[in-house]
């Protein structure tokens, strides 16, 4: 396994770019962990992409390197391509190791069981054709219900405890998302800066902007997720239209993806 490092450049909404680090993975027919808990160790990686979907045919491969980054405990957030419908059992062991999202490229017959099983554990989710055409619905949304099913499901999980925060929030259920975000970063959620930033969402939603800002000043101390830069942006935006004055809701966005491929 070969960590890169890609560069791209974020955005934001205030005019200025930023830019965005992103870490992939290239397969090189190596299943040893230890250059990839090297990387993670000195650089300190949150997110990374792994970019070969062939990786991920040998399901029980996949299933051992999953395990074996629980073992030495690599809390990072990942995202992966497949190219083969994927088994309940790799698809619950990728997402316990921290994989958050899976852009599959299936036909039609695979692409709806693959479907089925990336929504049992709560996978941000693309799937696309075989000849990378999109399906109707090419990206995968949550009910509060679904995402609570998920939390039952896998209870020790930061990540599903965050997503279930975050759908508390989407359904304006405020009062209920302090529990499970709480439990996210009691158990190690890797990404303190969309914590942060969900409580800059709350305290906004709560009409306390000055308590978000601060937030989100907070957040913009770490890794630069895209997400911090644009609710920096709409909160200010809001501010110099007057919109306290003037009664408008200040709506701040929740999570962006984790982990983009």
């Amino acid at each position: 396994m070969r960590v890169e490092k890609q560069n791209t450049r974020l955005e934001t909404l205030g005019a200025r770019s930023e830019s965005f680090s992103q870490y992939t993975v290239r397969f090189d027919g190596d299943w040893n962990l230890d250059s990839l808990e090297q990387a993670v160790c000195d650089r300190r990686l949150i997110t990374l992409t792994f970019l070969d979907a062939a990786m991920f045919r040998d399901h029980a491969k996949v299933v051992a390197m999953c395990e074996a980054m629980r073992v030495r405990d690599i809390r990072i957030l990942w995202s992966a391509r497949l190219d083969r419908v994927p088994t309940d059992g790799m698809l619950q062991a990728m997402r316990l190791a921290g994989c958050q999202q899976v852009d599959m490229m299936l036909n039609p017959d695979e692409a709806v069981e693959g479907l089925f099983w990336a929504r049992r554990y709560g996978f941000d989710v693309r799937i696309r054709n075989v000849d990378g055409t999109p399906y109707i619905a090419e990206r995968i949304s949550y009910t509060v219900a679904e995402r609570e099913t998920i939390a039952e499901r896998l209870p020790g999980l930061h990540a599903t405890q965050f997503d279930l925060a975050v759908a508390y929030y989407g359904a304006r259920r405020y009062a209920d998302v302090m529990l499970p975000l709480g439990k996210a970063m009691t158990l190690g959620f890797p990404m303190n800066e969309l914590c942060l930033n969900l409580l800059a969402c709350l305290s906004a939603a709560k009409h306390y902007p000055d308590q978000a800002a601060g937030l989100l000043v907070q957040a913009g101390y770490g890794f630069p997720h895209p997400v911090v830069f644009r609710n920096r942006a709409l909160l200010k935006s809001w501010l110099e239209s007057g919109g306290d004055l003037k009664g408008v809701r200040l709506e701040l966005e929740p999570a962006g993806s984790a982990s983009a491929l």
